[in-house]
């Protein structure tokens, strides 16, 4: 065979691995292409890299965790604080060494900061091969696509097999964008006003995630109670969600106070899939800050609303955000948070110092000592810290239902994530097994700040079970 025929054939075979493999072949390769994924911020972004990972996964890659294996690093990022927009950077920085260690790597930067910096990132960075804002997420498929066919220069890149997630718990995305405009909010700006997925769409997306094994179901969306397909809203999708067969549990994130309607709140009520637990946002306890916030609410309302969820669904856990130091709040500002806090009695919390992000109206205004932010950060930090802390010692000794995610984790119904070991472990015996998506009675042991410790309930009284009684009743040495 000639020079010119040998190098006819190399060059149809490269074609031919470009055009990624036909649906019904079976692939055999030399070796892996393998991707790996870098997120920040969100449940949204997390979501934003699952889908992303889904598309590079049909197109024959394979998703690694380890970044050395990889020949694609794509970096998810988070524009909201300064803090996780500045650690993308850094990371990014880092991948110019990663990319020159072997031929053919590629670097993609996707998710806010890439929308709100692309011109920055690609001048800073210039070894960046692709940059993927958050309004393209959308498109992501057809980009990739793009991205991957400019391998032909590449060496030893070769298609494999797809794969399929196996997780447990998933995040399935039911609208982006948001059409609120809170003052202190880099959202809207880099993810735009709020495109919602059909009912049909979404639907046809949770039966391909139960299929591969998905038993949870969390819906995604930056306002994701005000979700809207013709007729339908957030209810009559809550309820088309749960009947489908295999969905053991629903949850979302992240409802607006607003929408929160008592449609809403009855269907979480009545519908058994689900889950007793809400993330409901409030950021201020003070009517002026959250006025100045323009979150279309009041104290008053968000208060009201807790006490009627609680009382429609009596189990359920709620959690919040909060956002400390924002201009002009003042000590007594502060304080309305605090008492908040106290009212509602949060199960957990998640506290932020305010960051002036710019683009937003409340950027132009003037920041608080940072001394001062760091301050009142403390100081509720450690109030929703205490009250979480109780309700979870509140728990031990008491039976909880917990879906096996991985590893011996999982969490209950009311999002309490829970270590869960065997009965028998505990007495020194050999380990027993405990299946990733088996739904177990677990009895709570131990309490943490974020975190439970239970074993597989059998029914069985034992001596533990006698001392966990006396912890529940204050009396419990560890506490002494």
């Amino acid at each position: 065979m000639t020079v010119g025929a040998v190098c006819l054939l190399r060059l149809r075979a490269i074609a031919l691995a470009l055009r990624g493999p036909p649906a019904s072949a079976t692939v055999y390769n030399r070796e892996l292409v393998k991707f790996y994924i870098r997120t920040y911020g969100c449940q949204m972004n997390v979501a934003d890299s699952n889908e992303m990972g889904r598309h590079l996964k049909a197109r024959g890659l394979v998703e690694t965790q380890d970044p050395e294996d990889a020949s694609i690093y794509l970096v998810n990022t988070c524009t909201v604080r300064q803090h996780a927009e500045d650690r993308a950077f850094s990371e990014i920085g880092r991948l110019k060494r990663w990319k020159a260690k072997r031929r053919g790597r590629k670097v993609v930067v996707s998710g806010c900061a890439a929308e709100r910096t692309k011109e920055y990132l690609e001048d800073r960075f210039p070894f960046i091969d692709l940059v993927v804002g958050a309004k393209s997420i959308e498109n992501f498929n057809e980009i990739a696509g793009r991205l991957l066919d400019r391998r032909a220069t590449d060496e030893d890149l070769d298609y494999a097999v797809p794969a399929v997630d196996d997780k447990v718990a998933v995040f399935v995305t039911i609208m982006r964008g948001c059409n609120y405009s809170c003052s202190y909010c880099i959202v809207p700006y880099v993810r735009g006003r709020e495109i919602y997925h059909s009912i049909d769409q979404i639907l046809a997306e949770v039966r391909d995630r139960v299929s591969e094994g998905a038993r949870e179901i969390t819906l995604l969306g930056q306002t994701v109670n005000s979700y809207r397909d013709g007729q339908h809203r957030f209810a009559d999708l809550l309820r088309a969600v749960a009947g489908i067969d295999g969905v053991e549990r629903i949850r979302f994130i992240s409802p607006h106070p607003y929408y929160m309607t008592d449609r809403v709140i009855e269907t979480m009520a009545t519908v058994p899939q689900v889950c007793e637990s809400v993330h409901l946002p409030v950021q201020s306890g003070s009517n002026t800050m959250l006025k100045f916030m323009m979150r279309n609410y009041t104290r008053e309302h968000y208060i009201e609303l807790a006490g009627k969820m609680r009382q429609a669904v009596p189990d359920m856990t709620l959690s919040t955000d909060i956002i400390v130091g924002f201009p002009g709040e003042t000590e007594e500002d502060f304080r309305q948070t605090l008492s908040l806090v106290e009212e509602v009695q949060f199960d957990w919390g998640f506290i932020f110092k305010y960051s002036a992000r710019e683009g937003t109206p409340a950027a132009g205004l003037e920041c608080l000592p940072q001394q001062l932010i760091e301050e009142r950060h403390q100081r509720c930090l450690e109030l929703v810290d205490r009250i979480a802390l109780k309700k979870r010692l509140d728990l031990v000794g008491t039976i909880q239902d917990v879906l096996i995610e991985e590893g011996g984790v999982g969490r209950t119904r009311t999002n309490y994530k829970v270590h869960v070991r065997r009965e028998a472990q505990a007495h020194g015996a050999a380990l027993s097994n405990i299946v990733q998506g088996e739904q177990v009675p677990v009895r709570i042991t131990n309490a943490q700040r974020a975190t439970l410790e239970g074993e597989v309930y059998n029914g069985n009284v034992a001596i533990e079970n006698f001392r966990e009684e006396d912890c529940r009743d204050g009396t419990c040495p560890d506490r002494q």
